[in-house]
């Protein structure tokens, strides 16, 4: 799976998601921003896919960094600890 299809995934999953630089970044979409047109991204994580498929995301204030084997794994761990509200 390349980063296109992770995008597209974790989309139809109710993610947003952008791409910057070869890292995918998402995250649960939140309330409207200060400015017209924004809005507040709660609970971000950036996923690579550069040599191995890591995911880097914060505990507190703390920057934390998970390998997966496969990208399935990765759906799960991002389902689990990033859960939407249904």
């Amino acid at each position: 799976m390349n980063i296109n299809q992770l995008q597209e995934e974790l989309e139809s999953l109710g993610y947003y998601c952008y791409k910057k630089n070869g890292v995918l970044f998402s995250g649960i979409k939140g309330d409207k921003g200060p400015i017209e047109g924004t809005f507040v991204l709660n609970n971000t994580f950036s996923i690579s896919l550069i040599n191995k498929i890591t995911i880097s995301y914060l505990v507190g204030q703390i920057s934390t960094e998970k390998e997966f084997k496969t990208i399935k794994e990765l759906l799960k761990f991002v389902k689990q600890v990033f859960p939407l509200e249904e």
